[in-house]
């Protein structure tokens, strides 16, 4: 059944990051791929929120917590205009996602666990949203036998402070960001999220030469495998497995009990991180609106 009723929960929205509480967020007895879900949801409103408190930039960027989803939005970058829900209770609410995200230039994505037939599936379809990516939730019992793997070929290091600025503009070359927008994105990043207690940088090398990076996002008992990407001349010589492996290594000396992540079905990520003994726990399609803008 669901609940249709269209109420804004008071205090929903997250106007200081310091009100978000990620541990609580985070459901230590949800599945594999909730709790997937919730951490990744938790690393984008960690590197959002951060971002807006210390820049002041809290009219361009809002954060709400709304009939169990979380609800992102920024009018500057497209990414980070997400709404993810753990459950189909937010089918009962699209117009207000939709309101939320009317004047919006980049709609937004709504990411979710809930398979195809679910009525939240339904719900957008019926309002005229369009399907997005498909995306696999993975995860690994760090106790598991054979965790984390050496790969002798290639160093893994963290990055040194004045290597900081290299790891962003690797981080940007890496994910097919434009040049131009290099100097402004590693003004903001390089002092917003190095100083995150949350979050672990890593360089790979192979040959003394750079070649990948990662980094692992901490909350509580749960690390994410929230980044990471490979130069492409350097494909297909092992440096994004030994990344995975870097981290999940990582993770386990931090007391985590689990690793999750999420990465496009089928893609070359997602077969990696399976390679290396992370179990698909599900694949998901997601939604697309528009809004007016782009209608």
């Amino acid at each position: 059944m669901i609940d249709k009723s269209n109420d804004v929960v008071p205090g929903a929205a997250v106007t200081e990051l310091r009100d978000f509480e990620f541990e609580d967020y985070i459901a230590a007895d949800a599945s594999p791929a909730v709790r997937a879900l919730q951490v990744m949801a938790s690393y984008d409103c960690l590197r959002l929120g951060t971002y807006r408190d210390r820049e002041c930039v809290h009219e361009k960027i809002r954060i709400e917590r709304q009939f169990g989803a979380l609800i992102l939005r920024y009018d500057d970058v497209g990414y980070f205009n997400r709404v993810y829900a753990p459950d189909e209770t937010i089918a009962g609410h699209l117009d207000y996602i939709e309101r939320f995200y009317r004047d919006s230039r980049f709609g937004c994505e709504l990411v979710t666990v809930c398979d195809d037939r679910s009525a939240l599936a339904s719900a957008c379809s019926d309002r005229g949203w369009f399907p997005s990516h498909k995306y696999a939730w993975v995860h690994m019992n760090t106790g598991a036998p054979g965790v984390g793997g050496e790969y002798p070929a290639i160093s893994i290091r963290q990055p040194l402070e004045h290597e900081r600025t290299e790891f962003l503009e690797f981080y940007l070359r890496g994910f097919g960001a434009p040049e131009a927008s290099f100097p402004a994105a590693i003004r903001n990043m390089r002092h917003l999220f190095f100083n995150l207690p949350q979050l672990h940088f890593m360089i790979a090398s192979r040959e003394g030469i750079d070649a990948a990076i990662g980094m692992l996002c901490v909350f509580g008992k749960t690390a994410l495998l929230s980044a990471g990407t490979t130069l492409p001349e350097h494909r297909k010589h092992g440096c994004h497995h030994a990344v995975i492996a870097a981290r999940i290594r990582l993770a386990r000396s931090l007391g985590c009990t689990d690793v999750v992540s999420i990465a496009y079905a089928d893609g070359e990520s997602h077969h990696n991180m399976e390679s290396l003994g992370l179990r698909t726990v599900n694949v998901t399609q997601a939604w697309r609106f528009k809004g007016e803008l782009l209608s």
